[in-house]
């Protein structure tokens, strides 16, 4: 055999060694299943941690639909805007909470959806509601008055600082400028049965002075459970503000709303309610620094009702705090509360304001 054939026949050889071994690697890599990548992808929702600033928090605008507009159908109208519903309103027919996502003015949005005549009822901004600044102290001793033992005082060992409750005149005062409450106490002193919702800063339920008449949730009563919302183990009452079910209070004006509702009478401690006897309901809406938003108030009394119709015999809400503002949300589910049977006792305001010339809600 010539020298330079055999070279070449083993040249041609280590090529085709070489071809299939790439050849069958190929083949092994095509059998071999691909790897599995996971794809993070960011949500386009706001998060519901509390922990959010109250901006990206909240939804920005309260909408109210004409009768027949299905939930399906308005979430698909929010869905052509990039909005989303964060929550439907259970105890007023047609009204949502809208959460915009583009981070546009809620004005503007409102406006918006105002604009759908044909669909819409009306569209609101989701204000901010904030407690009024203006807190009025006792000044001096000539606002307190003296009282005389009797049968009907009790021995709390603030209530002769609580004039509004049995003022005789002395130091000052004005005979009679009371609710005259020793004498509505020799008719009731409360009871046990009825169960009045304090809506506000949440309500401190370990208080002394209080703990004997918060309102806890019966065996009989199921969780509160909002469709879009979630479960909510509400023992002690609900937090709005922060869709929680621990209503504590972290500001204290719900607290001493509370003391003025239900403060356990002749009980050595603190002062005297008006009612010795009763059940308190916390509603939170208003958080630390005393403001909140009038979609978290109508969360709350939807709250209250849906407690209600599941047997609780809630008869009040207190709500002590106002605004310029008027809501026709709110004020829905307001009447909503109502036809529940349920009162609702708002605030006259703490300005010296004329109501009738500069309105407060």
């Amino acid at each position: 055999m010539n020298r330079g054939n055999f070279w070449i026949r083993i040249g041609i050889v280590g090529i085709l060694v070489v071809t299939a071994a790439v050849l069958g690697q190929i083949r092994r890599w095509q059998s071999k299943p691909l790897p599995n990548i996971e794809v993070q992808q960011t949500a386009v929702q706001k998060p519901y941690s509390a922990s959010r600033s109250l901006k990206d928090a909240e939804p920005e605008v309260l909408v109210r639909f004409k009768p027949g507009v299905k939930l399906s159908e308005i979430k698909k109208i929010a869905g052509r805007f990039n909005d989303r519903v964060e929550d439907n309103v259970e105890s007023v027919k047609g009204l949502v909470a809208i959460d915009d996502l583009d981070g546009a003015d809620m004005n503007a949005v409102a406006a918006q959806y105002s604009a759908m005549t044909d669909l819409v009822e009306y569209a609101e901004a989701n204000n901010i509601i904030r407690l009024d600044e203006k807190v009025y102290e006792v000044e001096s001793s000539r606002d307190l008055v003296y009282r005389e033992p009797g049968s009907n005082i009790p021995n709390d060992p603030e209530f002769e600082n609580q004039w509004a409750l049995n003022n005789d005149g002395r130091d000052g005062g004005k005979t009679g400028a009371d609710l005259r409450a020793l004498d509505a106490w020799t008719k009731s002193k409360g009871s046990k049965e009825v169960v009045v919702a304090v809506l506000d800063t949440g309500v401190d339920y370990t208080h002394l002075d209080l703990a004997s008449n918060m309102w806890t949730r019966p065996d009989r009563v199921p969780q509160y459970v909002d469709e879009d919302l979630g479960t909510f183990n509400d023992i002690q009452g609900y937090d709005a503000n922060a869709n929680a079910s621990d209503p504590m209070d972290e500001n204290g004006h719900g607290t001493h709303c509370s003391g003025i509702v239900g403060a356990e009478g002749n009980n050595n401690e603190g002062i005297a309610g008006i009612n010795w006897n009763v059940q308190i309901m916390p509603l939170k809406f208003l958080g630390r620094g005393g403001f909140g938003t009038t979609k978290d108030a109508i969360e709350a009394i939807n709250y209250a009702i849906d407690r209600k119709q599941k047997g609780v015999n809630l008869r009040v809400i207190s709500a002590s705090w106002g605004s310029t503002q008027n809501s026709k949300p709110l004020e829905d589910a307001i009447r909503a509360a109502g036809e529940q049977g349920i009162l609702f006792v708002a605030a006259a305001g703490n300005n010296s304001t004329d109501n009738d010339k500069r309105p407060h809600y």
